[in-house]
């Protein structure tokens, strides 16, 4: 469904020209391994692999009521073309095993391309009755919708986003049980971190989302580790299969501040 539909082969060019433009500067000049912009996209993240690290932070999501009519919020951050969205809202969205809690999910991306792209997906999903839209009141599909801005409260050289949007991106994470950051490149700190045993991603990362999570969010990152002097407990680590890096490690936090 996601291979052959939403994402389907004969747009693979396309996701690849839309990754791509967080490398352009506008003057076809190739960028060194050390410019910042090489945080902004990566290759896709196996879906395997995001189920084990999902199913385990389920673990530590703390559900305050009986769940009855509420949401339960995912968020994956860095969505690209939508792929992991996808795949999340058609194997956890809609409604939960006890009939009561609906799964919502979201994806943020900063990149415009690829947003178009997750939003052209999202629309042929719709038409085929997998996804309802956003504003819908039947609970037979399930819930998805995609953000196109920055998560971080800082300006962004190289992106010029909606400033509504980005209000809207913190008010959404301000809501979200579950955060997922396929973060193996982004701006980690310098030295290795030898109390957790763990490379620690960039102040800009973990304080901004520490300040803009609420108490109990259950954050998984790869490769980087959410720093814990900003609220980031540090509960679990898994090794998971990632061809495009020869495994991977995913971190399990949740904010405690």
């Amino acid at each position: 469904m996601i291979t052959d539909i939403l994402c389907p082969p004969n747009e693979e060019r396309d996701r690849s020209t839309a990754g791509m433009e967080a490398y352009g500067d506008g003057q076809d000049r190739a960028i060194t391994n050390d410019d910042p912009r090489t945080e902004y996209t990566f290759d896709e993240f196996p879906m395997d692999s995001f189920d084990i690290l999902v199913d385990r932070a389920l673990h530590f999501v703390r559900d305050d009521d009986d769940g009855d009519g509420e949401c339960r919020t995912m968020v994956d951050l860095g969505s690209g073309c939508g792929r992991l969205c996808f795949y999340a809202a058609l194997t956890r969205g809609g409604i939960c095993e006890n009939k009561t809690r609906r799964w919502n999910v979201h994806g943020v991306e900063i990149g415009s391309k690829l947003h178009s792209l997750a939003v052209n997906s999202l629309e042929r999903g719709i038409n085929n009755g997998w996804f309802e839209e956003h504003d819908s009141n039947t609970e037979s599909s399930s819930l998805i919708a995609f953000l196109n801005g920055n998560a971080l409260t800082t300006d962004d050289p190289y992106f010029k986003t909606d400033a509504h949007i980005n209000n809207n991106i913190q008010s959404l994470l301000s809501e979200t049980s579950i955060l997922f950051c396929y973060s193996t490149v982004w701006e980690a700190e310098t030295d290795f971190n030898p109390e957790i045993s763990a490379m620690l991603l960039h102040e800009k990362w973990s304080k901004s989302l520490a300040n803009a999570c609420s108490n109990g969010c259950v954050a998984v990152t790869t490769d980087r580790s959410l720093n814990p002097i900003h609220g980031w407990k540090l509960i679990d680590r898994l090794e998971v299969e990632n061809p495009s890096v020869w495994g991977s490690t995913g971190y399990i936090s949740i904010l405690e501040k």
